[in-house]
């Protein structure tokens, strides 16, 4: 059966924040995420939208002239990374095979500013980025404090976990708005700061976006395997706690080392540690990825693999290609040293300067308090290209997102799932929801 080339092509994240998702339909060329959005193809197949994209730009942006004073502003966004930072190191294995890419993720953020720049020059906005790397925690806190001083409002932190929490607690009397972009752990959504915010996917949402697979898909029996890390250790107690939530059944939790110690081979043997009991698929928690590497078809039971290796759940995956995705990726692709594909944290700092470019632009001041506040409110959303409109929850600011489930090379589902509903926003059934939070809303 052929599909009719002139029927509309439908997000299947569906559009609007809290709104349902669509029925997965045939992929064809991509629309642009701004809500439910649909592009019309022509017989030939080529799509209607594209030729009369800059015509809607040059109307958004008079638009925002015409619906307020332009105002005169130049307004530099801080964004501090950390030098030699362990995450985006390529990690290569004696045999010279690559386990993690090599990362930038200021590349994402310079993206995010140049998005916007007709708007935000159509604002009288003019934004630049004070990209600067710190050494350790003091220094980055030092950093932070120097750059509120220099009279920058909002900071991109793209900082490890523990690094972020102790700039977060030096800086949380300064006047300064920081955006975590890419530390996951949930103690910093725990924090409650008002002036911190989140654009990265937490570990609980992670988590939830394995755990809704796995209902969904009826995939009830779990064996989770552990490294001996601390990351580890969180990667695996949040999704260990997201599972019970489900009631899936953790058929056992069980350590796996790097050791080649005939005496550790129970940890370290993937036939032996994957032996001896029943189960649906295996859940691995290795944040260096080593163990992770060998897992795939090395179960005692031929089962799938999710987590560090086989089906991993992430922000973005640039094999995305509907909501105007593939454009995105093209663009971040033609900045990116190297022309590298766009990844999670690359899209968590592109939505972080896209959020603060747009409050910018829309709060119609230059006040940065009444920024934050309209950015932090109820009238602001923004398109990230996954068919939603995205807004800050009220009660931890972190950003409310759709997750994609991908493999190497192809996205196989995304979440939220449409059995999961929830009585205001879907999106909160990504994460801790508020009546389980320890924050509060305002």
């Amino acid at each position: 059966m052929t599909s009719d080339p002139s029927a509309p092509y439908t997000s299947p994240f569906g559009g609007g924040v809290g709104a349902k998702r669509r029925v997965r339909g045939p992929s064809s060329a991509p629309s642009v995420g701004q809500g439910p959005l649909t592009l019309t193809l022509s017989p030939k197949g080529e799509g209607t939208l594209w030729p009369h994209l800059g015509k809607a730009l040059l109307s958004l942006a008079a638009a925002l002239v015409m619906g307020s004073a332009a105002i005169a502003a130049d307004v530099r966004i801080g964004y501090l990374g950390l030098k030699d930072d362990l995450r985006y190191h390529p990690e290569v294995a004696y045999t010279r095979i690559e386990i993690a890419p090599a990362l930038n993720p200021v590349e994402g953020a310079r993206l995010g500013i140049n998005d916007l720049k007709i708007v935000t020059d159509a604002a009288g906005v003019s934004l630049s980025l004070d990209e600067q790397q710190a050494t350790d925690a003091a220094d980055a806190s030092a950093k932070v404090a120097a750059m509120a001083a220099a009279g920058e409002r909002f900071v991109i932190l793209d900082l490890p976990g523990d690094v972020a929490r102790e700039v977060v607690a030096a800086s949380a009397a300064l006047p300064i708005t920081l955006v975590n972009a890419t530390a996951p752990q949930d103690a910093l959504r725990d924090l409650c700061q008002p002036n911190l915010v989140h654009t990265g996917a937490s570990d609980r949402m992670v988590a939830d976006t394995y755990t809704q697979f796995l209902r969904h898909r009826n995939w009830t029996k779990v064996l989770i395997l552990v490294g001996n890390l601390p990351r580890d250790k969180e990667i695996a107690d949040a999704f260990e706690a997201s599972a019970r939530r489900l009631r899936l059944d953790i058929r056992d939790r069980r350590e796996f080392t790097l050791s080649t110690d005939p005496a550790n081979r129970e940890a370290n043997n993937t036939l032996l540690i994957t032996g001896g009991t029943d189960y649906d698929v295996v859940f691995i928690a290795d944040s260096l990825g080593e163990y992770a590497r060998y897992l795939d078809y090395a179960t005692r039971l031929p089962r799938p693999v999710i987590g560090a290796t086989g089906l991993t759940a992430s922000e973005w995956h640039w094999s995305w290609d509907r909501d105007g995705a593939t454009q995105v990726t093209l663009r971040f692709q033609r900045l990116a040293e190297g022309r590298r594909l766009m990844s999670g944290p690359d899209w968590s700092t592109w939505i972080a300067a896209k959020s603060i470019a747009t409050a910018y632009a829309k709060a119609r001041t230059d006040d940065p308090a009444k920024v934050y506040e309209y950015m932090r409110g109820s009238r602001f959303t923004i398109d990230g290209s996954k068919g939603y409109r995205l807004n800050f929850r009220p009660w931890d600011g972190q950003l409310r997102m759709p997750m994609v489930l991908a493999t190497s090379n192809a996205i196989t589902e995304a979440a939220p799932f449409p059995e999961f509903l929830h009585q205001t926003n879907e999106l909160d059934t990504l994460g801790v929801d508020q009546p389980e939070s320890k924050c509060k809303a305002p």
